[in-house]
């Protein structure tokens, strides 16, 4: 049925139209035909951001580059980016690390264009991203910027950002215990995973016998 309904949009002269391209999208996203999807989605003169999550969301698991390649154009477009393409995209920058640095950063800039740094996972994957693409300082940052924008935290980056002070060592020590504060502060030093988190951090940064008392 799917080959049947791929064949018809193909020859159709609405082929273009991104009404009936995003019903086709849709129909091949849900098959995971991600060959077929993409071959929709490039008949498409100007895709609408619906079209964009889609191809992008399919793409993400199996072809990280892929899904860069269709962001970086994503943002070369006219669309006006949703929350949803970055929670999307993000992991995939992470997953692919340095050589998908200039990406982050471009889409971390759209996010404070489109207030979207107020989003805890978004906030949070940011954290993340900056760390595996070898910018801790930078997931420092963000994180500064959480507290100062006093966007309602949960327990990701918490232990996001102490995975990153866990890498600078005994250095990033008065971080980390500052960071333990606003832990305690938010009334989130019964969990379990982020005190495991606070452990490892005390653990690396040459406090063994905290974490001991954790």
């Amino acid at each position: 049925q799917g080959n049947k309904v791929y064949q018809v949009f193909t020859i159709s002269a609405h082929g273009t139209s991104p009404k009936i391209a995003s019903y086709a999208l849709q129909m091949f996203v849900k098959c995971g035909d991600i060959n077929k999807a993409i071959q929709v989605f490039e008949g498409v003169k100007e895709p609408n951001i619906v079209m964009w999550d889609q191809i992008i969301n399919l793409c993400a698991e199996r072809f990280p580059r892929k899904t860069i390649q269709l962001f970086d154009r994503m943002m070369s477009s006219k669309v006006t980016p949703d929350e949803r393409i970055f929670t999307c995209v993000l992991p995939v920058i992470a997953k692919i690390g340095p050589e998908a640095l200039e990406t982050g950063k471009q889409a971390h800039k759209l996010i404070v264009q489109f207030k979207f740094d107020t989003n805890i996972f978004i906030c949070s994957q940011l954290v993340q991203m900056y760390h595996k693409c070898g910018e801790p300082n930078k997931s420092i940052q963000v994180y500064d910027q959480m507290i100062a924008n006093n966007v309602t935290l949960n327990r990701v980056p918490f232990m996001n950002i102490l995975s990153v002070i866990s890498s600078f060592g005994p250095e990033a020590l008065e971080k980390g215990k500052q960071i333990h504060q606003q832990i305690i502060q938010r009334k989130f030093d019964s969990d379990v995973r982020v005190i495991n988190s606070l452990m490892q951090m005390y653990n690396k940064c040459g406090e063994p016998n905290k974490s001991i008392e954790l």
